[in-house]
């Protein structure tokens, strides 16, 4: 009776910190409380009419049923999860190498438990008359015995499972084959270890099963010690390998903001030649157009009124040739003249109230950077709106911080990354798009600074607004 109840019990904890496991990795099909109860529930019974039949009254799997419970627990995660078969592997693998590792801690300190009470029964019993008693103490022992060792197991299996999906911070990363290999093979290992164990631990004689820890006292410390390391090399590879991932899209990011920087240079570069080409340009034409417009005014009659009308429309051409805005910077200037001129072809409002800080020590080049990226997200953003939709910038000083504020429409709902609190991108390619904001963020935290982020709703109409703020006395290249 207390063999049966306790594998009840550990095969309900499975279930319920199973079901919580696969959500930290998994998409739902479903609502996720259908889900979670949807698969404890078919777990549970699984283990209880299927499992328990395999192994009887012992708490460890054969191969078979080990190979069986990953299968089972695959099938379950194709029925209610998305399909991503090489994550739903490692999540199968990790979890039952987990539990069954964790077992073998159970199994030593049950056996503890149980030399604990033989000693203490032997004292127990001189004070016993009856044999209701007996049963009674019996009866108290079994169950103190068990909820110690269902607690115990709730807490080491709560505790590792935990740590795992605490670790693995790249949910959303896009595995190859040969990653998930690396991740996988610790926790088959360890299984492999598992099974190995348990024909260590349990010895069959003349059909008699006897327990490795009363011939070799000493196992019963070094088993859990070995089930420990087991359990801290998948946790390690977990964590080694999320490391590796994060130094590489740190690498990743660098170098495609390097090689922004060094686009937005030559671009810059050449808006200057443009610029003062352009200066000089207007400069000419309006000194000609005012040699000629005196010209005419020495003439008289039809010839004069039809010189006048073209004269005024080529002063409407040269006057083309100045820039929407002038923020104080060439190079501010043509940027904000190109992304107005983007957001109109969208039928994207544009106002701007900029003035580039020149008087501050914020490098242009970051200037740039951060308005390119901001405005295109803007514009990108009000694109998918229909209607009326704007796009509004200004920058402003309080002290020595500078600030640059982007407010624009947008569409559809907006889902934050609970890692780096950035906007996820909506692009189908996650790992090129939504760089973007990071970069902004990354040139706001070179001047001391940062970024925040503000969804409202006024008046029906959904506001994403941007701000980016940049202390200008120190910066951090």
């Amino acid at each position: 009776m207390y063999e049966t109840g306790l594998s009840f019990s550990i095969y309900l904890v499975n279930s319920i910190v199973g079901s919580i496991y696969m959500q930290k990795f998994l998409r739902e099909k479903y609502q996720k409380k259908i889900v979670l109860s949807a698969w404890a529930g078919l777990y549970f019974i699984i283990q209880s009419l299927i499992f328990y039949r395999i192994d009887r009254l012992n708490l460890f799997n054969d191969l078979m049923g080990v190979l069986a419970d990953i299968a089972f627990i695959l099938f379950f995660q194709m029925l209610l999860y998305n399909k991503d078969f090489l994550k739903q592997l490692f999540v199968a693998v990790s979890f039952v190498a987990g539990k069954e590792i964790i077992k073998y801690i159970i199994v030593v300190i049950n056996y503890g438990q149980g030399w604990i009470i033989t000693k203490f029964s032997v004292v127990l019993l001189k004070k016993i008359t009856t044999m209701k008693e007996v049963e009674i103490w019996s009866y108290v022992f079994d169950i103190t015995r068990g909820l110690v060792l269902v607690l115990l197991y709730v807490l080491f299996l709560s505790v590792y499972f935990s740590i795992i999906s605490r670790k693995f911070v790249r949910k959303d990363y896009q595995f190859r084959i040969h990653e998930y290999v690396f991740l996988i093979l610790p926790s088959a290992a360890t299984l492999c270890i598992s099974i190995t164990l348990k024909t260590l631990v349990f010895i069959v004689e003349n059909g008699t099963t006897t327990i490795m820890f009363e011939k070799v006292p000493a196992t019963m410390f070094w088993v859990p010690f070995i089930c420990l390391l087991l359990l801290g090399v998948v946790i390690a590879s977990v964590m080694l390998f999320q490391k590796l991932i994060q130094l590489s899209e740190e690498e990743r990011k660098r170098s495609i903001l390097e090689n922004q920087m060094i686009q937005m240079q030559r671009e810059i570069e050449e808006i200057q030649d443009i610029y003062a080409d352009m200066r000089g340009l207007r400069h000419d034409m309006r000194g000609h157009l005012e040699s000629i417009a005196a010209v005419i005014r020495r003439t008289s009659g039809k010839d004069r009124e039809e010189l006048d009308n073209y004269i005024k429309k080529m002063e409407t051409t040269v006057s083309r040739l100045d820039f929407a805005y002038r923020t104080g910077n060439p190079i501010t200037d043509v940027i904000l003249h190109q992304k107005k001129q983007e957001a109109e072809k969208q039928n994207i409002s544009f106002e701007a109230e900029f003035i580039y800080p020149d008087k501050q020590q914020i490098d242009v080049y970051d200037i740039g950077i951060v308005l390119n990226n901001a405005l295109e997200n803007a514009i990108e953003a009000g694109s998918t709106v229909s209607g009326k939709k704007s796009i509004s910038l200004r920058s402003y000083m309080k002290g020595n911080l500078f600030f640059i504020e982007v407010e624009n429409d947008f569409g559809g709902e907006i889902i934050f990354d609970s890692e780096t609190g950035l906007p996820v991108s909506s692009k189908e390619d996650k790992k090129l798009h939504g760089l973007g904001m990071e970069n902004i963020q990354r040139c706001a935290k070179k001047y001391m600074g940062d970024i925040d982020i503000t969804i409202r709703n006024m008046g029906g109409r959904k506001k994403f607004i941007l701000t980016i703020m940049m202390y200008e006395k120190y910066f951090t290249p």
